[in-house]
């Protein structure tokens, strides 16, 4: 039977072994960063890491029948993997909220692989083709 101090070490060893393990394996889920960018950010251009997540803020007023929609010519490098909508931005203090009140709608992109290219949306309605101008949101996107 080993005395109750070489115990006590060998689990001290186990446990900084496994902390260890523990902070290896998710480090890089721990250093991922979440970029929002929004209307204002239009024509820009943003860096993402492998693991990051790009969030894409739009205005939208769908009861007009337009939406955002992400354009088939975007760059393969990002992955949309979630699409939804927000309520209405709060109103000003004393102001009734109002029917057709624009809404934001909400995409978030994981990078694919490294390189360099355009996310680009329309502001469409659903039952027309993109015109040249009609509203766009574009952003140059650089993957590390």
């Amino acid at each position: 039977m080993q005395p109750v101090r070489l115990r006590r070490l060998d689990s001290v060893r186990w446990f900084f072994l496994f902390t260890f393990l523990v902070i290896a394996c998710f480090s890089h889920a721990l250093l991922a960063a979440t970029k929002v960018i929004n209307d204002a950010d239009n024509g820009g251009s943003v860096q993402l890491k492998a693991g990051d997540q790009l969030e894409v803020r739009l205005k939208s007023n769908p009861t007009t029948g337009f939406m955002w929609y992400v354009e088939k010519e975007s760059t393969p490098l990002l992955k949309l993997v979630h699409q939804s909508q927000t309520e209405a931005p709060a109103p000003e203090a004393g102001k009734p909220i109002m029917v057709g009140q624009p809404i934001f709608q909400v995409f978030i992109f994981e990078p694919r692989r490294s390189g360099d290219g355009t996310l680009l949306l329309h502001y469409v309605r659903s039952w027309e083709k993109p015109a040249p101008d009609d509203e766009q949101f574009q952003i140059h996107v650089v993957i590390e």
